[in-house]
């Protein structure tokens, strides 16, 4: 199984699972994913700093294999 998972939920919005501990969603929309994003599964994606790693490195991959998804 990935670590990252990519799946369509309509048009122009899609989710992005993190499918190992800590299990969590994000849901972005419109393709911009630093103003439309809901993060679902993190105690504090803001201020813990594993939390905000695994948010980067969410953001990595995104930027590596759905580069489309992200930049308009």
């Amino acid at each position: 199984m990935k670590k990252f998972e990519i799946k369509s939920t309509d048009r122009d919005k899609w989710l992005v699972i993190h499918n190992e501990v800590p299990k969590f969603t994000c849901r972005f929309e419109d393709k911009k994913f630093y103003f439309h994003r809901t993060i679902t599964g993190l105690s504090n994606p803001q201020g813990d700093p594993k939390e905000v790693q695994l948010l980067q490195r969410m953001e990595k991959w995104l930027n590596e294999h759905h580069k489309d998804k992200i930049n308009e």
